[in-house]
């Protein structure tokens, strides 16, 4: 028989993910009728296309819709602890979450501690420590953990903490018989990915560069910048490279204009140790004539240790020449070199950005 876990398990729980880093943890059940419309918008997502070169959504799109089979479990049993860790950084090139130690790493730490404190309360069960790695709905899982909803950007958004939050799944064949938490944001329908938060506010949807909303709450991930500069492998076309700036690795102008993050207590909910550590010796602006050139081994330094790891090494390559190429005024001696050096290399998708950078900027 499974381990129970209640509301009063659950307020010992938050206390215990709070001293490992936790701003926010809720609970819910696998089997939670929340999930349909999110399995729903998933298939009409990968049937669409949408999901680009991203195959590994096609390949797990069973275990999404029932991540309880990676624990073995049947019909959907089982509970997702949900945990929000917060990150800060600054705007630039790369994304704020990327500027950080490797958020894969530090985030999979504290998971494993809060199922040491999961079986130390409830006693033995069965865990599985899940970030955005494995086959689970983070979002949906996380509105219905009543942490939060997700708003017309797609992303969740946690009162008090806005969107520049990391989700941690804790997959565990305890069996949750507490409070369903996430009534509060569900709508009339059963729908559980409300917009109505977000009121008449359209600042995410008319700020995004490339216009990758299809509708609010709709992101069409072949046009955005984070899928452009992180998992697309081909050349980028020109239509859309012209508007990506001098982003070379994600992008969070959604982000930035959302009026949730303006929110001048985030600081006070915050647990000591919550927010990632930042890489030492590492800069903040990534220096694009160096990118643009750089050897395997210098660029497995310099991703070592960050989720830029990402990004492969001509990746990182297309978007600094993309970035050199929208850049302001004319190019400078170091800008200038390295064009030239990809002008003289024999990658003809670089020489091609290599050839556009020079022509907008190189009088």
């Amino acid at each position: 028989m499974s381990a129970r876990l209640l509301d009063e398990d659950l307020a010992i729980l938050r206390d215990s993910a709070r001293a490992l880093g936790f701003a926010a943890l809720g609970a819910v059940r696998l089997d939670h009728p929340g999930f349909e419309p999110a399995r729903a918008a998933l298939e009409a997502y990968l049937d669409a296309g949408w999901a680009g070169e991203m195959a590994f959504m096609e390949r797990t799109r069973d275990l999404r819709g029932d991540p309880g089979q990676m624990l073995d479990l049947d019909a959907r049993r089982g509970t997702a602890l949900v945990g929000l860790v917060p990150y800060a950084g600054e705007p630039g090139p790369v994304a704020r979450y990327a500027q950080w130690a490797d958020y894969h790493t530090e985030v999979h730490r504290r998971l494993e501690g809060l199922g040491r404190a999961l079986v130390e309360r409830v006693g033995p069960c069965e865990t599985l420590v899940c970030v955005d790695t494995k086959p689970v709905l983070e979002r949906s899982a996380a509105v219905l953990a009543g942490l939060g909803f997700i708003g017309k950007s797609g992303c969740l958004i946690a009162p008090g903490l806005g969107s520049y939050v990391l989700i941690g799944v804790l997959l565990t064949d305890a069996d949750w018989a507490g409070t369903d938490l996430g009534a509060r944001w569900a709508e009339p329908a059963g729908d559980a990915l409300p917009w109505d938060a977000c009121g008449s506010c359209r600042a995410c949807l008319d700020a995004c560069p490339t216009d990758a909303f299809a509708a609010p709450g709709s992101l069409d991930p072949r046009r955005c910048v984070a899928y452009l500069t992180i998992e697309h492998r081909a050349p980028i076309p020109e239509d859309l490279a012209k508007d990506m700036g001098q982003r070379v690795a994600g992008c969070d102008v959604c982000q930035e204009v959302c009026p949730y993050n303006r929110s001048t207590t985030r600081g006070s909910r915050l647990p000591p140790g919550a927010e990632l550590p930042r890489p030492l010796g590492r800069p903040r602006e990534p220096d694009l004539p160096r990118l643009a050139t750089i050897g395997s081994n210098q660029y497995r330094q310099f991703v070592k240790g960050t989720a830029l790891n990402r990004i492969p090494k001509r990746s990182m390559q297309r978007n600094a020449l993309i970035a050199l190429g929208n850049g302001e005024g004319p190019l400078d001696p170091r800008e200038r070199e390295a064009i030239e050096a990809v002008l003289d290399g024999d990658n003809e998708a670089l020489r091609t950005l290599a050839e556009r950078a020079l022509r907008r900027r190189g009088s």
